[in-house]
């Protein structure tokens, strides 16, 4: 008896040792999202401040490696701040795991001590909780304006002639904004020339810069005969061909459309597919008639090689 007891007290002993000098997190916590990978690492990396107020933590992206871990530093006041490490995997198409690590570089051995002793509140890990919790509400709050419905066939985009603007070096959050400033460009010429819309509005991207999330695009209308049609200064005219790629269907304001991009690039090295060009989307839905934004449509695809 006197043995076993000596062997659990070198054991605890052993953990705490272990938890207070070699661990190299002070806290984890456990959630699941909705949604891929991808989408769940960009909202993460979207968050600039830890509870959206003025005076709340600045966050700044330390380290992302694909889609799978997102490290951030969150800056409390000018001498204390945070590193959280969020680890990602997939559970299904509607889901993604989350795990965040959490550390305190100052006072680390402090903090921890706190944490193990039974008989001590440890008004850091309070605060944690209520951070964390408030990190996952404005996360849930974000993914209630959209939905993305992902598609396991490979499929064909539509190949389409149309007349495009061309946009360049516009933020990611700015597409939406960029879009509403060329439309009418798009549509005097439509008016002007007296052509047919053959079908829905869509947007190329051209070109991505993934460090600066800056893109070129084309915002195109499809034509039903190009053959006679001459551009301008703001207006170009384009064949886009049909090209094998992976599919999504986006529910949402098309403002926020971008966020599955992610998802689908994640996908697309999930399942082995080389990317061929960068997405695009179609829209379904106008704006202007439909107030209800859940009920807006695009089909988003990402073109591959296999």
């Amino acid at each position: 008896m006197k043995k076993i007891i000596i062997v659990i007290l070198v054991l605890i002993i052993a953990g705490l040792g272990w938890y207070l000098f070699i661990k190299k997190y002070d806290y984890q916590f456990e959630t699941t999202a909705r949604y891929g990978p991808g989408a769940v690492s960009y909202e993460l990396s979207e968050w600039k401040r830890l509870n959206g107020l003025e005076n709340s933590g600045d966050i700044e992206v330390v380290e992302r490696k694909d889609f799978n871990s997102l490290t951030q530093k969150i800056k409390i006041d000018s001498s204390k701040s945070l590193e959280f490490k969020w680890e990602l995997e997939r559970l299904n198409d509607s889901s993604t795991s989350v795990t965040l690590n959490v550390l305190s570089p100052k006072n680390k051995l402090t903090n921890r001590i706190a944490i193990v002793n039974p008989f001590q509140k440890s008004n850091y890990i309070d605060s944690l909780k209520k951070q964390v919790l408030n990190f996952s509400k404005q996360l849930r709050d974000n993914q209630n304006q959209y939905k993305i419905t992902p598609s396991n066939n490979i499929v064909e985009t539509p190949a389409m002639d149309c007349i495009c603007s061309a946009s360049r070096n516009i933020p990611l959050t700015g597409k939406a904004k960029e879009m509403m400033r060329t439309i009418s460009s798009l549509e005097n010429f439509v008016l002007n020339n007296k052509i047919g819309i053959s079908g829905y509005p869509f947007l190329k991207v051209t070109d991505w810069d993934r460090e600066k999330d800056l893109i070129d695009f084309d915002f195109c209308f499809p034509v039903s005969d190009i053959s006679k049609l001459t551009g301008t200064n703001t207006i170009r005219i384009k064949k886009y061909p049909s090209k094998k790629a992976l599919k999504l269907i986006f529910n949402g304001n098309y403002r926020l459309s971008h966020v599955s991009w992610f998802d689908l690039i994640y996908l697309a090295g999930e399942r082995g597919h080389k990317r061929y060009g960068w997405p695009m989307e179609v829209y379904h839905d106008n704006p202007k008639i439909d107030m209800n934004e859940l009920n807006w449509k695009a089909e988003i695809y990402l073109p591959i090689l296999n």
